[in-house]
């Protein structure tokens, strides 16, 4: 497995703040301006010490102090430089400024207490270096976010087949559709609209590999931490994630999303990877109520 080219300096972000529990980010790109509101409100409603990194890879900066304050920093970078590569502007400048960062889309609700509820497990496992929450979609069902490390095979038949019987057969394993998902447990993949990181692990790491433009790089960075570190489900913790696929609804996503599995799979291997499947099976064996 090669080294990340990860947290690479495009413009450095420098941040008025020191000493604080909880660096968020939130990556724009034509975001609805109510959207981006509302993300900004419901993280300064965390009753921690928090900072929230506004990174703006639209074609044109919002106007001056539109999203910006004593605890926002606005950062335009001038073009899109992808999801993984922008959030790692704001790894960049929590280090040694708070022990946690929040990677979250801009799509999604939670109470106050969800970050609060991930800090504090993370604070009692110092053996974990990442935690993630139960996510539902707005009608409150659960979005099955908690998977297993996934094949060529279970990406190919969900791009392509995503209604045939043999993909949900594959999804039913690979999303761990049997499982309560009602106990913390140790998962190697989550999807990454709401991922609270220890700040000291992801430089560690070198944060997202900036080769993912957009997806994929949450599997890689799961999966790193993964490999040396526990990656938390916490179910205490819920948000609400709308979940707008943009892979499902342009062939210009589509593209996205054959490019980057396939740099996924050319990192970690695609069909001899003894790695994944020893993962998968420790996880298998581990969860209760599972084949």
């Amino acid at each position: 497995m090669d080294k990340p080219r990860s947290l690479r300096e495009t413009r450095p972000l420098v941040l008025p703040d020191n000493n604080l529990d909880v660096i968020g980010s939130v990556v724009l790109f034509k975001t609805d301006p109510q959207e981006i509101q509302r993300a900004i409100e419901q993280f300064l409603a965390v009753p921690l010490r928090v900072h929230l990194c506004v990174i703006d890879n639209s074609p044109t900066a919002a106007p001056d102090g539109t999203y910006e304050g004593d605890r926002v920093s606005y950062h335009f970078v001038g073009k899109n430089i992808g999801y993984g590569r922008a959030h790692n502007i704001a790894m960049r400048a929590a280090a040694g400024r708070s022990r946690y960062s929040l990677v979250m889309n801009t799509d999604i609700r939670y109470a106050p207490d969800a970050v609060s509820t991930l800090v504090r497990i993370l604070d009692e496992r110092p053996s974990a270096g990442m935690a993630a929450p139960k996510i539902l979609y707005p009608d409150g069902s659960l979005q099955y976010v908690c998977r297993l490390l996934p094949s060529p095979a279970n990406l190919f038949l969900r791009r392509f087949f995503p209604r045939a019987p043999w993909t949900r057969r594959a999804d039913e394993r690979y999303e761990l559709r049997r499982w309560s998902h009602n106990q913390i447990a140790n998962i190697p993949y989550f999807q990454g609209s709401f991922m609270l990181l220890r700040t000291a692990l992801c430089q560690q790491l070198g944060g997202f590999d900036e080769r993912f433009f957009l997806y994929g790089e949450d599997i890689d960075l799961t999966r790193r931490i993964h490999e040396i570190a526990e990656s938390l489900y916490v179910p205490q913790a819920r948000i609400t994630h709308d979940y707008r696929r943009y892979s499902s609804r342009s062939l210009l996503g589509t593209w996205y999303g054959i490019q980057n599995n396939c740099r996924y799979f050319n990192k970690w291997g695609w069909f001899f990877d003894a790695r994944r499947r020893s993962i998968n099976r420790r996880v298998i064996s581990r969860l209760s109520g599972l084949p």
